[in-house]
């Protein structure tokens, strides 16, 4: 693979060339702070503007014309990771070499900037029919998260934080979006190539200058906006645990227990923490929640952890009877305690490197998760693949030790199911 970039004054261009795949993959990446009022119209805005265009007004025109190129495929995307909100706009396209057609490259790399710079705006607001069913869209999404007791367990958990991006939800609360008009959006959208920072990367089999040329021509963005964006939430440490629970007209009850993690070294964060986090909890049935809880004692359906690198958290996330609530918390309390003293061992630590690595070295038949690897490289400073394996295979017993020593219990959040039965 070669990576190379273009800087073109107000972005930058990321390209990796590569002859493993027969498709290509693009991605326009736009980034700001985390704004929790700004969120709604965010979420809104991607899914107006890659639902039709000035140019293809109707759904019908769009997708008649990415059939054109190909069978093309087109959407966009926000996402909140930490401190920062990515709008991204992603296309995916059939490699050009197995295309004939000459101007097929400049027509298909062209496409997106057609939604970005010309959307379909009549009178200084989006069209309304589309807006209307971009809106109503959203807020099913919005209701949906009610009817899936995960989803709201974790949203809830977090909630708990308080002030802090980590708490923030995407789409708002119903009301929110059902506030924005066509007119609000519009106004929203222009602060997009204002004040956001822009990167693109493109991965595939591509003469990538002449690649970059066209992107150059099609985009033209007048505002320069190379604010250093900080990913990194750091959320607060609490000297009281808080602990919160709430009915539900779910059967189950779902158990969230967070905590901080604090004072980490870049190294223990992108690598370190993965390993302790294996052998706790992520590595399915050989993990040690899992073994305690679930296998010596019978007393949930389902119990992971999840590491959230970004917010500076560890969530574990528990399915399970109301009636065995208290002991789960009792023997997740004893595990994280025997993490913490080191009681596992040199073969546990072998297992989650080997695991570990063999899910990194499965990246590299992933078209966008290769993409991935340079995105966070470029906005994180995250280390290569080769040297996170290489980094990986050197982790010590006693640097786990060390991170298991870092964790700070902040909230205990219980979605309780309406029977223990």
């Amino acid at each position: 693979m070669t990576y190379k970039t273009y800087n073109c004054n107000s972005y930058t261009i990321h390209t990796i060339k590569t002859d493993k795949f027969k498709t290509c993959h693009m991605e326009i990446i736009f980034r700001k702070p985390v704004v929790k009022e700004d969120l709604p119209k965010d979420t809104l805005m991607v899914d107006v503007l890659t639902e039709t265009t000035k140019k293809y007004p109707t759904r019908r025109a769009l997708v008649c014309r990415l059939e054109e190129l190909y069978k093309a495929s087109f959407w966009g995307l926000a996402t909140k990771i930490g401190n920062v909100l990515n709008t991204n706009f992603v296309i995916d396209f059939v490699s050009p070499e197995y295309i004939p057609e000459e101007k097929y490259l400049e027509d298909v790399l062209s496409f997106p900037f057609e939604a970005i710079l010309n959307p379909n705006v009549i009178n200084d607001e989006f069209a309304s029919l589309p807006f209307k069913l971009c809106q109503k869209r959203t807020i099913i999404d919005a209701k949906s998260i009610d009817e899936d007791a995960f989803r709201l367990s974790i949203s809830k958990t977090l909630q708990a934080l308080g002030d802090t991006p980590t708490a923030y939800k995407m789409t708002g609360t119903v009301e929110e979006l059902e506030n924005i008009t066509p007119g609000i959006l519009y106004d929203h959208y222009k602060k997009l190539l204002k004040d956001n920072t822009c990167d693109i990367f493109l991965i595939g089999n591509l003469d990538m200058d002449k690649a970059a040329e066209i992107i150059k021509k099609a985009f033209v963005k007048r505002v320069i906006t190379k604010t250093h964006l900080e990913m990194h939430v750091k959320n607060a440490l609490k000297k009281r645990v808080t602990e919160k629970c709430e009915k539900s007209k779910f059967i189950q009850t779902n158990l969230n227990i967070l905590y901080n993690v604090t004072d980490l070294s870049d190294y223990e964060r992108n690598i370190v923490f993965n390993i302790y986090n294996y052998i706790l909890g992520s590595g399915g049935i050989t993990s040690k929640l899992y073994q305690e809880i679930r296998e010596k004692n019978s007393y949930c359906y389902a119990i992971n952890s999840m590491y959230l690198k970004y917010d500076g958290l560890l969530m574990i996330h528990v399915s399970l009877d109301e009636k065995n609530k208290a002991n789960a918390i009792k023997l997740i309390k004893k595990v994280m305690k025997n993490m913490a003293a080191g009681k596992f061992t040199e073969e546990d630590i072998d297992d989650a490197k080997k695991n570990y690595e063999l899910s990194l070295s499965l990246t590299l038949d992933n078209q966008v998760a290769v993409l991935n690897n340079y995105v966070f490289k470029v906005f994180d400073n995250l280390p290569d693949l080769e040297e996170r394996i290489a980094l990986i295979r050197k982790v010590s017993y006693a640097e786990v030790v060390k991170v298991a020593n870092k964790l700070k219990m902040n909230t205990i959040f219980a979605l309780e199911g309406e029977s223990g039965e």
